[in-house]
């Protein structure tokens, strides 16, 4: 695939993207643009490899390029972009270190929001396992993926830690970018549908040291399979 012709086509889905993220004053005009770009690569707008071309965003944007440089430095150093000397910037493509770095920090946020989450039940985890089912059911691999993401996104909150959360919300980000190596293998996400519910069930329960255990294989179980397709 050729980058600049991939981030050439995604004009019209990048101004769709901007204009319904909410408007910011000036001074937040560069988190803005950092959302609308991480928004991009979470509906696969921009997808792993895609070059940024700093004119045509900055113009799409309505932005200044100075602007844009500030927020591909927030990217960078949350691991979804990657600026490559004489080349440019590009949406990151994980490799083996990569990912094996995003499931060590996976186990140590989970681990601790299992440890610190009340037991009982959790009905809006199980809505979102409802909609993984169905999504399942249909065949719908970006519905199961999307179910996923919000799975742990909620398991994390339940240590009620704002700080643990904007951890978590920055590891689900550069979980997307992992995704796309799984777009063409349905079996993946569904076999997690299952694990979900069994490890919610646990927490439920307030069988800790249990969930904790079932959280090691299923994140062991999930990276050696991202592992496995990045060689394939």
């Amino acid at each position: 695939m050729n980058p600049e012709t991939s981030t050439l086509s995604t004009v019209s889905s990048l101004a769709e993207i901007a204009a319904r993220t909410p408007s910011a004053q000036h001074a937040h005009v560069t988190s803005w643009t950092v959302n609308v770009l991480r928004s991009a690569m979470n509906d696969g707008v921009l997808v792993p490899g895609t070059k940024l071309l700093e004119q045509h965003i900055s113009e799409i944007l309505n932005i200044s390029r100075n602007t844009l440089r500030q927020a591909f430095m927030i990217l960078i150093a949350q691991n979804l972009v990657e600026q490559i000397p004489n080349r440019g910037v590009f949406v990151s493509a994980p490799d083996k270190e990569q990912i094996s770095e995003m499931f060590t920090v996976r186990l140590a946020l989970e681990g601790a929001a299992i440890e610190l989450a009340p037991s009982g039940a959790q009905p809006h985890i199980r809505e979102i396992l409802k909609k993984a089912q169905h999504s399942r059911e249909r065949g719908s691999v970006s519905g199961m993926a999307s179910a996923n993401q919000d799975f742990h996104k909620e398991l994390v909150q339940l240590a009620a830690s704002p700080r643990l959360d904007s951890l978590m919300s920055s590891v689900l980000a550069e979980m997307r970018l992992l995704f796309f190596l799984m777009e063409t293998v349905p079996s993946f996400h569904a076999r997690f549908v299952d694990l979900n519910r069994e490890l919610l069930e646990l927490v439920e329960q307030g069988h800790k040291k249990e969930a904790q255990a079932a959280l090691r294989q299923y994140l062991k179980i999930s990276q050696e399979q991202f592992t496995q397709k990045l060689h394939d």
